[in-house]
């Protein structure tokens, strides 16, 4: 059980690293105040993330941008009503979650009238997660910490007046670390109830019964005492983390394509698409650390003694693990009207290919640990997220800006669990531009996050290493919101 509790880790790991639940936006401060749109805009060097087609539009020979965004979330848990809690719902928990702040940096240059190439460097996923040490699904995560980085050199190239297309080779990487508790209470739970106490009861007829004498009373004495010493050690700390996992990797470098085209119907009107590739990220040589309680440790040798494997905590740091996850394919179209100059407003709906993300299979990679593969089913669907923004320049100094936008998850309430307890989201975004001197801009915006419902009952199930058999089912209703700030600088020249 302990070795399959360790390998759902890595799993974790890699699914908690790209999925939707971690999924970042703020690829813009600009954008992140329009609701994230920009398909159908000219951003100059931020359309290279965007739409790089648009880069060829661009105004100045040399465009830069950078910034980065702070984002805090909150998730609250409650478990559900049950006969074994009374029909009582629990009490709530919440994460304390670390300030995650992705980046991002561009560079555009145009040597001709129709020509832009450009660099691209900026982290698509990446956040923080802290549940605790001793929270009721510790065994499902404790802490997380993830970042991916895409690194894309881009080129436009503008065919006609009013049609350009681009494409850039998006170079992705990342890292992570995850803990996670490994003796959880289910576990002790049902090692009480299906090994000590039947154990308990055996030899206490045993002992009670007469028959034995001499070093045979001796030891059955001593056995008792030590399983009713474990017994009531194993129900004092079930509020407790008693062996965790931590579990850190880097994901192998991966290729894929963003490209795509925008035509200016009109001088008011601008249609656009673009089109980002699958990914397949690898992690190929991810390694453990584990922690053990010095009391556990002392109980479970001396269980070893009594009944060897009995609680089987494997030296599994001793070895490495590896996992392959696929990102979508993710198309999206765009729309920006400019009904006066002073006035922009853009939507643009996403569509992400989430189903190819079916299952994921995590192996070690050494033989001799004799570790069973674990093939978990995830059956992710396909998502669309719509987004509206609206931007006014009130004079050459300042420029204001507005959204909205709603993201469906891709995750059925079957496989919901604390990792990434996706929901649908639904954010507002404002922010604003100002322009101290022609070349130079600063940007700023914030936007709030929340579930489009007030919240999202779901629940992940657990099986059992050996038998595979459904161990759990962790049930419960989640609630979350952020908040995100995001500055950046612009320079054009």
């Amino acid at each position: 059980m302990k070795k399959i509790l360790l390998l759902l880790a890595a799993a974790a790991v890699a699914t908690g690293a790209f999925a939707e639940g971690y999924q970042v936006n703020n690829m813009s401060a600009k954008q992140t105040g329009m609701g994230h749109v920009g398909t159908a805009m000219k951003l100059n060097s931020e359309s290279i993330f965007f739409n790089p087609a648009a880069t060829a539009y661009q105004s100045s020979k040399f465009d830069i941008s950078a910034g980065f965004t702070g984002i805090l979330s909150n998730v609250h848990y409650r478990s559900l009503p049950t006969m074994a809690n009374g029909y009582v719902s629990g009490p709530e928990e919440k994460s304390d979650n670390k300030l995650s702040t992705p980046i991002h940096v561009y560079f555009n240059y145009k040597p001709t009238e129709r020509l832009a190439v450009g660099l691209g460097f900026y982290t698509p996923y990446g956040s923080a997660m802290n549940w605790g040490d001793n929270w009721s699904g510790s065994h499902l995560v404790q802490q997380i910490n993830l970042k991916a980085y895409t690194f894309q050199p881009t080129l436009s190239f503008k065919i006609f007046d009013n049609l350009s297309i681009g494409a850039g080779l998006m170079i992705s990487w990342g890292n992570f670390d995850l803990s996670r508790s490994l003796l959880s209470a289910t576990t002790r739970r049902n090692l009480i109830a299906d090994t000590l106490d039947p154990s308990i009861v055996q030899l206490t007829g045993a002992i009670n019964s007469g028959m034995l004498t001499g070093e045979a009373l001796a030891q059955a004495t001593a056995k008792l005492k030590t399983l009713e010493g474990a017994k009531g050690y194993l129900e004092g700390t079930m509020d407790r983390s008693l062996v965790s996992a931590k579990l850190e990797g880097d994901a192998d470098v991966a290729i894929g394509v963003n490209a795509g085209f925008l035509w200016d119907i009109t001088d008011k009107w601008s249609f656009a698409m673009t089109y980002r590739s699958r990914l397949n990220m690898k992690v190929g040589r991810g390694h453990a650390t584990m922690n053990i309680d010095p009391t556990t440790a002392g109980l479970i040798a001396q269980l070893a003694q009594l009944k060897p494997g009995l609680v089987d905590i494997p030296a599994l740091d001793q070895g490495t693990f590896n996992a392959e996850l696929p990102l979508p394919t993710v198309v999206t179209w765009g729309v920006s009207f400019r009904p006066v100059p002073k006035w922009e407003l853009a939507v643009d709906l996403q569509w992400s290919g989430w189903s190819a993300y079916k299952a994921l299979n995590v192996s070690f990679n050494e033989e001799d640990l004799h570790i069973k593969d674990i093939y978990s089913v995830k059956n992710y669907s396909n998502t669309l997220a719509f987004r509206f923004g609206a931007q006014y320049r009130a004079t050459d100094f300042l420029t204001a800006r507005m959204g909205m936008y709603v993201d469906e998850s891709p995750v059925s309430s079957d496989y919901l669990n604390p990792e990434t307890p996706s929901m649908t989201k639904v954010a507002y975004t404002a922010g604003l531009s100002l322009r101290p001197t022609k070349c130079l801009s600063i940007d700023l915006a914030y936007s709030y996050i929340s579930a489009a419902d007030p919240e999202r009952t779901g629940s992940y199930p657990l099986y059992k290493y050996t038998t595979g058999e459904l161990e759990e089912v962790f049930s419960g209703n989640y609630k979350l919101h952020a908040n995100v700030f995001s500055i950046g600088v612009g320079l054009s020249f």
